[in-house]
């Protein structure tokens, strides 16, 4: 009787549930004052933190690569219609620089970055693109007041290579804060080609700049590495077929002035007799350098014909167009939501004070 008793009182009923609802309610109103003002203050807290955050302005790059017909194979033919049916064959791992998710880590390589600022501001001055962005960020400012560092300059790349400590510290400085906050490169569909590159920055004609150079030093790079091979063998090529035509030309020289000695008259029958052996020899010369040359010639036009095929083709397809797209936090919009937020966590301190003293009266 007594265990039947005590059961019941554990119990909690509708009517228990209704009156504490309203007891906690008319708590919260009797707050309201201590509310009101906690919201005020985080939205006005909000609106001001919105208004002293600066402009950005984005600038966005989208490409496509179209690889070259002889990187195409059998199993990428294969791998190609598995696709289709939803079969990943491998190609997100491994593959060609631009292939998978090699092109995120290739983008945010420090050594391209380092390339790009490191780059003239525009062709009538000295400056660096380094330069321009410590200007920008007013980091040049904040450098010559502290006494450790003073007055910092980034001389663009071939005219002064040889970078201090000091340098080299500040510009890694600058990299990592651009990649981790004012650069992404993403791939719009990962069965898609298209790769955007955006940059994010304080200054409309620095982001335009950055964006435009980085993609062009990257796609650079990516065809040099592409095509260097099959290059070296075109050059090659083309020094072997330059000097037999140098030394064809030379016989071609030599046995036409051979060739008119032996046609003029002269009275000494073995000087004749010298020159129409050194015009055979001459001509046998020409004959074998003329059939070494044009097999020569037959496989450097080859050799082209591969690397032209092996050259992929990088399609830009849209480019950074002045003005840009601004970026600027609502100022309503963050007032709201700081509000909310400061109201939120005063009716936590609210309900967890209550807790602590006790049952509401």
């Amino acid at each position: 009787m007594t265990d039947h008793i005590s059961n019941s009182s554990d119990e909690i009923t509708l009517n228990d549930l209704f009156i504490k609802t309203g007891q906690w309610w008319w708590y919260f109103v009797s707050q309201w004052w201590k509310i009101a003002v906690v919201g005020f203050i985080g939205g006005l807290g909000g609106f001001i933190y919105a208004g002293m955050q600066p402009v950005t302005f984005v600038a966005k790059t989208t490409f496509v690569v179209e690889e070259g017909k002889s990187a195409s194979s059998g199993l990428g033919g294969l791998a190609s219609l598995a696709g289709q049916f939803g079969v990943d064959m491998g190609g997100g791992t491994g593959g060609g620089l631009f292939s998978g998710d090699n092109i995120l880590l290739y983008f945010k390589s420090p050594s391209l970055a380092r390339e790009v600022l490191l780059t003239k501001n525009d062709s009538s001055s000295n400056q660096s693109l380094a330069d321009f962005y410590a200007t920008v960020y007013k980091l040049k400012e904040a450098w010559q007041k502290n006494i450790k560092i003073g007055k910092v300059d980034f001389p663009p790349m071939g005219i002064d290579k040889d970078y201090t400590r000091l340098q080299d510290s500040l510009l890694q400085r600058i990299i990592e804060g651009i990649i981790k906050t004012q650069f992404t490169v993403a791939k719009t569909d990962k069965k898609a080609g298209f790769i955007d590159v955006k940059v994010t920055m304080e200054d409309e004609t620095l982001a335009k700049v950055y964006c435009e150079r980085i993609v062009q030093r990257a796609v650079d790079r990516y065809i040099i590495l592409k095509t260097k091979r099959q290059k070296a063998t075109v050059d090659k090529l083309q020094s072997r077929v330059d000097s037999i035509a140098n030394l064809l030309s030379q016989k071609t020289i030599s046995g036409a002035s051979l060739q008119t000695s032996s046609s003029t008259m002269d009275i000494n029958p073995l000087y004749k007799t010298g020159t129409a052996i050194a015009f055979e020899t001459t001509v046998r010369d020409k004959t074998m350098l003329a059939t070494i040359f044009a097999s020569a010639t037959q496989n450097l036009e080859m050799a082209k014909f591969t690397l032209s095929q092996e050259t992929p083709v990088i399609q830009i397809v849209d480019s950074p167009v002045m003005p840009l797209n601004k970026n600027k936090i609502s100022r309503l919009k963050t007032g709201i939501i700081f509000s909310l937020g400061c109201v939120f966590l005063l009716l936590v301190l609210l309900i967890g004070k209550k807790v602590l003293q006790g049952t509401l009266d």
